[in-house]
C-alpha cells in the first residue's frame, strides 16, 4: 500500500478521536496443528495461547488496542534499519519464517514455517511454509518470496543498505523447489543459525514491490495478522485486522493504533490515563516513573526487562587521538559503571561484552579484577592520567561527542561526559536526532561517540559479530582484528556450547585489550500494559512480541 506523508496534526486531538468501538465477532478460532519438536527448540504452532491466559478466561474478539512509540517511524523498509521505530509499528504487518517465540523465552516457534529439519551433517535446513498464504493485496506468499527477500539481505542490490548481511554470510545457496518448500544450504555448521534466521527484523515483503519501486521505504505489503490502514508522519500508525489471514481465529482484535509521543512525561501521561495501553520497552520510562504508574495505578501491569542493548563509547580509531590504544583504555578506566547506574535509570552495569548472567558472561570473579572495573576509582583514575600523558596529552585534550536524541542516549552520554573531565577529556555533546546519528557513524563522519543501540537477541554471532567483524556495517570504529576474526568463526561453527563458550570468552578477552568500543551499560527497560491486555509478552528486547496476533482484550 503506497503511503504518502501528511502533515502532522496534534496528538492529543488524535487520541481524542480515535474510537474503541469493537467490531462484530468473528468465529471461533480453530486449534492450530503443533510441528514437531527436537530436543533444544521448541516449535509450538503460532498463535497458542499461554495457560495462564487460557486458566484466566476465554480469548474474545474485537477492539482497538492503542500503542505509545517514542520516535517518528522515518520509513517502512525494515530490511535497511536497525532501528525499533520501524520494527515495532510494522511488525503485525508482516510474517517472518521463523519466530523468537515472544511468550517463552530462549524458544523458536514457527511463523510462515509450519515445520522444518537439519539434515545430520547441519549444513541443509529445509523449511515447510504453510499453504495458502497470500500478501494483503492478494498475491500469494511462496517459499520464492521468502528466498527473494533473504536474497535482498545476503545480496543487496547496489545502493541498498543491508546492517545485518555479514550475520547471514554463512549461507552459501537458497532454492524454493515449490510453493511450499524453502532450503538453505550453509558453508559450515553454525550453531546460532535458527537464531539468526528468526530475527524479527527480517519481514517477508511482496517482491513484486521491491522490483518495480527498488525498496519498500515507502509501502507496507505483508502477510501479517493487520493490514496497514493509515499513517499521518510523527502522530500516528494505524493497522486493521486482516480477515484472511492463514491462521484460523486470528487476531483477536479488530485494529491497532501506534502513537508517537516523543516526550516521556507525556508518554507516561498517555498510559495512566489509559489513553495507551501498552507502553512497550520502546517506551524508555524511567524506573521511577515505571513504578510510579504501578503504585498509583493498580491495573498497570510492568515487565522489567535488562535488554541485549550495549550503551557504549565508540571511538573512531582511523582518526587521532583514538587510533591510540592508551587513548582508548583511558577511556575504559575513566568509567565509573557502578556510578553510571544509578544516574542512568537503574542500567546494568556493562563490565564485558556480553549481557551478564548468561553462558556467554566472563567470569564474575575475572571481571571484578579487570582494570575499570575496580572500586574506589582512585587507582583507575590515576592509571587513566599516566596513559594520555604517555600518548601526548598530559594536559588532557578536547572531542565532540556526538550523541543520539533519545533522553536515556543523552543521560548515558552526559554521565559519561562527567567521568572523562576527571582525566582531563573534555567533550562537547553534540546532540542530533537519531537519524542524523546514524548518518554520520556510518560515514564515519564522527570522532567519539555516544551510542545506545539494540539487539533482538544476545547470540555471540549477534553482540560480537555486528559491531566488531571487520568490515561489518555497525563497526563504525572501523576496528580490525584478524585472531578475533578468526575466533568469530569458529565459535560460530562449533555446536559443542562449552567449547563455543571459550572462544567467545577468548574473544571478549581481545576486546577488552584492544578497547574498539568501551562498554558502560546494558539498558534495563518497563513495559507496562493495563492488565485487560491478556496474552501480551514484550520478550527480551523491545523487537519481540510485537506481531500481536495473539493479543486479546478481557474489557
Amino acid at each position: 500500500m503506497p503511503v504518502s506523508k501528511e502533515a502532522s496534526c496534534l496528538l492529543l486531538l488524535v487520541l481524542l478521536i480515535t474510537s474503541c468501538a469493537p467490531a462484530a465477532p468473528v468465529a471461533s478460532p480453530k486449534s492450530a496443528t503443533p510441528v514437531s519438536t527436537d530436543g533444544t527448540v521448541s516449535r509450538a504452532a503460532p498463535g497458542s495461547p499461554t495457560p495462564a491466559a487460557k486458566a484466566a478466561s476465554e480469548p474474545r474478539y474485537g477492539g482497538t488496542l492503542t500503542i505509545a512509540i517514542k520516535t517518528a517511524t522515518p520509513h517502512f523498509d525494515m530490511l535497511q534499519e536497525t532501528g525499533g521505530m520501524v520494527q515495532l509499528p510494522l511488525a503485525p504487518s508482516y510474517n517472518l519464517l521463523i519466530q523468537h517465540d515472544p511468550l517463552k523465552d530462549f524458544s523458536i516457534s514457527g511463523d510462515l514455517a509450519r515445520s522444518w529439519d537439519i539434515s545430520p551433517d547441519g549444513l541443509a535446513y529445509t523449511f515447510r511454509l504453510n499453504e495458502g498464504v497470500k500478501f494483503h493485496n492478494g498475491r500469494p506468499l511462496t517459499a520464492e518470496s521468502v528466498r527473494f527477500n533473504m536474497d535482498r539481505i545476503v545480496n543487496p542490490p547496489k545502493g541498498t543498505l543491508s546492517p545485518r548481511k555479514e550475520l547471514y554470510r554463512n549461507i552459501q545457496n537458497m532454492e524454493a523447489p515449490n510453493a511450499t518448500t524453502l532450503k538453505l544450504t550453509l558453508r559450515e555448521p553454525q550453531a546460532s543459525f535458527l537464531a539468526l534466521a528468526a530475527l524479527p527484523y527480517n519481514f517477508i515483503s511482496d517482491p513484486e514491490i521491491i522490483k518495480q519501486k527498488g525498496d519498500m521505504k515507502r509501502d507496507v505489503m505483508g502477510s501479517g495478522p493487520f493490514r496497514m490502514k493509515d499513517f499521518v508522519y510523527s502522530v500516528s500508525f494505524t493497522a486493521e485486522r486482516n480477515a484472511d489471514y492463514f491462521v484460523k481465529g486470528r487476531p483477536y482484535l479488530d485494529r491497532l493504533v501506534f502513537y508517537t509521543i516523543t516526550d516521556e512525561m507525556t508518554r507516561s501521561a498517555a498510559m495512566r490515563t489509559k489513553q495507551v495501553q501498552i507502553l512497550p520497552l520502546y517506551g524508555a520510562v524511567s524506573t521511577s516513573a515505571s513504578l510510579q504508574m504501578q503504585t498509583s495505578d493498580k491495573g498497570i501491569v510492568l515487565q522489567k526487562r535488562v535488554t541485549p542493548g550495549p550503551n557504549t563509547l565508540v571511538p573512531n580509531l582511523k582518526v587521532a587521538p583514538w587510533s591510540d590504544l592508551r587513548v582508548r583504555q583511558a577511556l575504559n578506566l575513566a568509567m565509573d559503571r557502578d556510578a553510571a547506574s544509578k544516574a542512568v535509570r537503574d542500567f546494568y552495569p556493562s563490565y564485558d561484552f556480553m549481557l551478564p548472567d548468561t553462558p556467554w558472561g566472563l567470569p564474575k570473579e575475572e571481571l571484578a579484577s579487570l582494570p575499570g572495573n575496580r572500586q574506589p576509582k582512585d587507582q583507575d583514575i590515576a592509571e587513566a592520567k599516566r596513559l594520555l600523558a604517555q600518548a601526548g596529552y598530559a594536559d588532557g585534550l578536547e572531542a565532540p561527542l556526538l550523541t543520539p536524541s533519545p533522553v536515556y542516549s543523552r543521560e548515558f552520554a552526559q554521565i559519561a561526559q562527567a567521568q572523562l573531565a576527571k582525566i582531563g577529556i573534555k567533550t562537547t555533546l553534540q546532540l542530533v536526532e537519531t537519524a542524523a546519528w546514524k548518518k554520520s557513524v556510518y560515514d564515519g563522519a564522527f570522532t567519539l561517540a555516544a551510542m545506545s543501540d539494540a539487539s533482538a537477541i544476545d547470540d555471540p554471532d549477534i553482540l560480537l559479530g555486528e559491531y566488531y567483524l571487520t568490515g561489518s556495517p555497525k563497526n563504525y570504529g572501523g576496528w580490525s582484528n584478524q585472531k578475533f576474526d578468526e575466533l568469530y568463526a569458529l565459535q560460530s561453527n562449533t555446536m559443542d556450547q562449552a567449547k563455543r563458550r571459550e572462544m567467545v570468552w577468548e574473544m571478549q578477552r581481545i576486546l577488552l585489550k584492544e578497547m574498539p568500543r568501551v562498554g558502560v551499560l546494558w539498558s534495563t527497560f518497563y513495559a507496562a500494559s493495563w492488565s485487560e491486555v491478556r496474552n501480551w509478552s514484550q520478550g527480551r528486547s523491545f523487537f519481540l512480541g510485537n506481531q500481536l496476533q495473539d493479543v486479546w482484550l478481557a474489557k
